[in-house]
């Protein structure tokens, strides 16, 4: 069986061959959404990669969905919603992963990063999406807004987009999907992923749109690029400088960074503030060198100056991810089975795996690894 980088290689030759960065339908750049989606799809059905868990639609579920976005709506006119961000600020799309820091949740990238322009705090808002339906309370962030209006209306627009297949652009999605199918022996919906993506992309670009021209924000910050491309095309349009914060491990084979191909992206954002040099030197943005910026984690310099006494022992933590979950448990219970006599290994779970409390928690505490408490402090273990 081929592994991940002789797949990568392949997928890299098929869009370079197709010269996809440069098809757009519906004047949408689509292969900038598309292209990491559809490469990690591969990789699941190649099971490279563990499948993502699917909701079962049924009507209970949609009766839900159709609740849930009438009460969004309703968000518009709460002190929460993005109506009420003055204008001319800088503006960030943060990340809905709080941590519980001090009796309030933290967003460990946007609201550090704010801390550094300590007399322009007021001029910063923080829109913030949720995960699982639910924000984290009460937030650090002082001026924090709710997305979930902006992108319901979006949702709604999105479903009067009709996109049909005899469309003329289509003749590419349709070589496309052929290769992926003939190159990798699997079957892959190709055309269904990119109609998806397109009225997504349709319905959030004409609301950002709009309200990115009443805002006028100075600059446009932003934690995790990848998903969000519809709202950096609108900000581009109306040239607004959009800088993303590192928040991740950039690496060859995340194609949500990875542009080694050497095919452009025209949705990422204009700058990108890295965690430092040893980040910076391997990545391949699509965008100049110039316009990486070494900043740092100024999250990261708070807790090394935290932990600085802490007593160190010998441990291994091995830090999990939802899709190579059992691999890396896998991993951890072989490390610890071999060296149990001389080191401490510590499982820390993905934020998401603790709701999952998936099988391989009781390998991994039968076999004798610890597995982290869920409101652990990552560094802490780091430190020690």
């Amino acid at each position: 069986m081929s592994n991940m980088y002789e797949i990568l290689k392949k997928f890299e030759k098929i869009e370079n061959k197709l010269k996809l960065d440069q098809s757009k339908i519906k004047n949408v750049t689509w292969w900038d959404a598309v292209r990491y989606p559809l490469f990690l799809e591969i990789l699941e059905e190649l099971n490279l990669r563990e499948k993502k868990f699917k909701t079962k639609i049924s009507s209970k579920n949609i009766l839900f969905y159709l609740t849930k976005i009438i009460q969004n709506l309703f968000q518009f006119f709460f002190s929460k919603s993005p109506i009420f961000i003055k204008k001319n600020c800088y503006l960030i799309w943060g990340h809905p992963r709080r941590k519980l820091e001090n009796g309030k949740f933290y967003d460990i990238y946007s609201d550090y990063f704010i801390e550094l322009f300590d007399k322009k705090k007021n001029d910063f808002a923080v829109i913030e999406n949720t995960i699982n339906g639910s924000h984290f309370t009460p937030a650090k962030t002082k001026n924090i807004f709710y997305a979930e209006p902006l992108l319901s209306l979006a949702f709604i627009f999105s479903k009067f987009r009709l996109i049909e297949n005899d469309h003329k652009d289509f003749s590419i999605v349709s070589k496309l999907e052929s290769l992926i199918n003939k190159e990798f022996s699997c079957f892959i919906d190709v055309k269904k992923l990119v109609k998806k993506k397109i009225r997504i992309w349709l319905g959030i670009y004409t609301v950002m749109y709009f309200f990115f021209k009443i805002k006028k924000p100075k600059l446009f910050f932003i934690v995790v690029s990848a998903g969000n491309e519809p709202i950096l095309a609108a900000a581009k349009s109306l040239n607004i400088t959009s800088i993303e914060l590192q928040h991740g491990s950039p690496t060859r084979g995340k194609l949500n960074y990875d542009y080694s191909s050497g095919i452009r992206k025209s949705t990422f954002p204009d700058y990108f503030l890295s965690f430092g040099e040893y980040w910076s030197s391997g990545l391949n943005l699509p965008i100049n060198q110039k316009r990486i910026i070494h900043l740092g984690y100024p999250y990261l310099q708070k807790k090394i100056f935290l932990y600085s006494k802490i007593k160190k022992e010998d441990r291994l933590i091995v830090v999990s991810q939802p899709h190579n979950s059992r691999d890396l448990s896998d991993f951890a219970i072989k490390i610890n089975k071999k060296f149990k006599d001389r080191i401490i290994v510590e499982f820390k779970p993905h934020p998401l795996e603790y709701s999952l409390n998936p099988d391989y928690f009781k390998n991994l505490l039968e076999a004798g690894v610890l597995i982290s408490n869920k409101n652990q402090d990552l560094y802490e273990s780091f430190a020690k």
